[in-house]
């Protein structure tokens, strides 16, 4: 389905072993849909994006979708094409939705997707120690979790995969989603486990959502994380990589954090 989503032939790989659905998944069988977006996911994915001159670093890219159906291509291929344009590798992820009542399906597939990715980066020519994520409205809330949760086991190990480090090395939140919401679990992103995740966060200051991120934002500052915060006068919600112009910032925002030591 992601395929579909953007021109050229990129590789595809199934995120868990076997069929590629989990055998804890509540509703592993529901039949996946694509009408520009991808509904009823139970065989998640990673599409690989690669430019023409990679510069070793990665990115997974997490499209938004309330986590009822994924945004594939504004919030997914689109975003792969101009990261490639700088030099660094994308993986779109295909997770799970809609959201499961008995397991954090998404966060699962988050946490295998970081390790997949690090697992294999000889293949994949990247530094398993320059792998970012980055996500847009549910997808960033998504990404938040990442940092915020990758210490907490949220699912048995399928194979020697699941022995890697899921923590990201560095964040993208594109106008993240419920980052203080009363139905989300408690102390979700409240807390930060490591400071030295440094993240990037715009959003539209006419965006519902950004009662969240101001919430979150404090957060940051107290841990001491090393973080770039822009709040836009104009724009809205779910444009993708128009609506207002943070692609400028983040640009320079990516070039200093991918940088070569």
């Amino acid at each position: 389905m992601l395929s579909k989503s953007v021109p050229g032939k990129h590789e595809l790989f199934l995120l868990w072993p076997g069929d590629g659905r989990r055998s804890d998944d509540p509703l592993k069988e529901l039949d996946e849909t694509f009408d520009r977006r991808i509904k009823n996911v139970t065989r998640p994915t990673l599409m690989v994006m690669k430019p023409g001159q990679p510069n070793g670093n990665a990115v997974l890219v997490f499209p938004g979708g309330g986590y009822g159906h994924l945004a594939a291509k504004k919030e997914g291929s689109l975003v792969g094409q101009w990261l490639n344009r700088q030099g660094i590798t994308a993986f779109v992820v295909k997770y799970r939705v809609p959201r499961r009542k008995e397991v954090n399906a998404p966060l699962q597939d988050a946490q295998r997707a970081i390790r997949f990715v690090r697992g294999n980066a000889e293949q994949f020519g990247i530094n398993p120690e320059k792998i970012g994520v980055m996500g847009f409205s549910a997808g960033g809330h998504l990404c938040a979790m990442t940092a915020h949760q990758f210490d907490l086991a949220t699912y048995s190990p399928a194979d020697d995969l699941d022995r890697i480090d899921c923590k990201p090395d560095f964040g993208v939140l594109i106008y993240p989603a419920y980052l203080k919401e009363a139905s989300m679990a408690p102390g979700e992103v409240s807390s930060v486990k490591d400071p030295g995740i440094p993240m990037y966060i715009a959003i539209s200051q006419k965006d519902r959502f950004i009662v969240g991120v101001e919430a979150y934002i404090p957060i940051l500052k107290k841990a001491k994380v090393d973080f770039e915060y822009h709040a836009y006068p104009d724009g809205g919600h779910g444009a993708g990589l128009e609506g207002f112009p943070w692609i400028e910032t983040c640009e320079k925002w990516l070039s200093s954090i991918t940088k070569s030591d």
